[in-house]
């Protein structure tokens, strides 16, 4: 089912033909939508907010043949429940991008179903949550507007975030009530007041009812994004670069396209291999926990054409049911999958890696990792040749093509992986600012582990 949306998605993007999507696999009644840039008032579901937007606004009042608001559901832009005047109005505001119009934002709520939240344009003095949307907010150009943040682990992609903002003090990925009481002194003093609390949806267990009653009290709008899945990391950065200004739109448009450039050429290598012959893989995260079946980390792999373990074994389906991510009992936990083809493994490593030295040594601290005495290695013992570190750091889109390449490599070389690095390097995006591709820790392998290992003691 996830894999299928996917699918259905970059074939979209692939054929230049972008539209609404509803999962209708959901069982809730709030049916996603499946936006590129996600705002009401963008009416043909495009990159950008223009004037074809308000044509069909237009052309919906006037009852024109062809032009509902069930065909167009984003023409709504006031989400009122009626394409009127007022919408035309508010979309030419849009389109003009004038300060102070309020927009409304396509998010999740706690419990991941769709909602609609109103925000003031463009979007100042935010505060995020979690990695996993901190760095899209850093790729959309957005550090300059960050007021503050809970927690930050990497020096150097995250640095124009730690220069910018206020430091909460949480502990990892955990909001104390000290760091949460912190946010929200300063929050009543900062003048303008929060923007808006922008937070990934898998660490969304911070965000208490409690919290959000807070944030309510406040008036501080709560935006929740799935970043941590690629298809929904492109549309984040898209959505905020819009919401941050004309100084970061052209930034995130760019980002975007060259994100759905990539997963075109993957679909293109890879378009003549059947889905027998796909490659299978098992998604992992935090070193030895296992995602399950419709976690947001479980589903780049399939953007890159990988099939999802649990879709062809049924006792792996069961035993990882959910959303979240199981860490492993015991170092047997896969023992029954062996027939997998790759394990893919989801680890954030910074970068700024000064020479070889430094690079090995971060290639075997990932691959030897150890935990209490245990090396997390006994739990891959017989997969060796099949584990991959892919980098959580990087652009959604260069996941995707190291992801790819691993899977696929007579079709996608590793040198194409690399080019799609430097075509993001070649941005100037923040987190990437003065790096090189020797400089970033791409992926780990049982390959280069070894090359690394006998490099440092030899």
């Amino acid at each position: 089912m996830a894999i299928t949306a996917v699918i259905v998605v970059v074939v979209v993007v692939a054929a230049g033909a972008i539209v609404v999507l509803n999962d209708d696999d959901s069982d809730s009644s709030d049916a996603a939508i499946a936006s590129q840039l996600q705002l009401y008032g963008n009416a043909n579901d495009d990159s950008t907010i223009d004037s074809q937007d308000a044509e069909i606004i237009e052309n919906i009042i006037n009852q024109e043949e062809g032009y509902t608001l069930e065909k167009y559901p984003l023409a709504d832009a006031n989400n009122d429940g009626a394409v009127d005047q007022e919408d035309l109005d508010l979309v030419n505001k849009m389109i003009n991008r004038e300060t102070g119009t309020v927009v409304n934002v396509i998010s999740l709520d706690t419990s991941g179903n769709t909602t609609v939240v109103s925000v003031t344009y463009p979007l100042r003095n935010i505060v995020t949550y979690a990695t996993n949307v901190q760095m899209p907010v850093l790729y959309a150009g957005g550090a300059q507007y960050v007021a503050g943040f809970f927690s930050s682990t990497y020096d150097v992609a995250e640095k124009a975030l730690i220069d910018n903002a206020k430091n909460f003090g949480a502990s990892g990925r955990t909001i104390d009530d000290a760091a949460w009481n912190s946010f929200t002194s300063y929050a009543s003093t900062l003048d303008g007041g929060v923007g808006a609390l922008i937070a990934d949806y898998s660490g969304i267990k911070q965000i208490t009812s409690a919290r959000v009653s807070d944030l309510d009290a406040a008036d501080i709008p709560l935006l929740i994004f799935s970043s941590a899945d690629t298809t929904d990391e492109i549309t984040t950065v898209l959505t905020l670069g819009y919401l941050f200004g004309t100084d970061c739109e052209q930034t995130a448009v760019k980002y975007a396209q060259t994100s759905w450039n990539v997963i075109s050429q993957v679909n293109d290598a890879i378009a003549g291999i059947s889905d027998d012959d796909r490659q299978t893989y098992i998604a992992l995260t935090m070193f030895i926990y296992i995602c399950q079946n419709d976690s947001t980390f479980n589903t780049t792999a399939a953007t890159a054409g990988g099939i999802p373990y649990y879709k062809v074994n049924s006792t792996f389906a069961s035993a990882y049911e959910g959303t979240g991510s199981l860490k492993m009992g015991s170092t047997e936990a896969l023992s029954n999958y062996s027939d997998v083809d790759i394990l893919l493994n989801c680890r954030s490593m910074d970068w700024g890696l000064s020479d070889s030295s430094e690079v090995n040594a971060l290639i075997i601290d990932t691959w030897d990792h150890y935990s209490k005495s245990t090396s997390y290695l006994a739990y891959f013992a017989g997969f060796e040749d099949k584990l991959v570190y892919i980098n959580n750091l990087l652009p959604g889109a260069v996941k995707v093509a190291y992801m790819a390449h691993f899977m696929y490599g007579d079709k996608l070389s590793l040198d194409w992986a690399d080019g799609v690095l430097q075509d993001f390097i070649d941005m100037g995006l923040d987190p990437l600012e003065g790096q090189t591709t020797s400089s970033i820790l791409s992926y780990v392998t049982q390959d280069t582990y070894n090359a690394a290992k006998a490099a440092t003691f030899s």
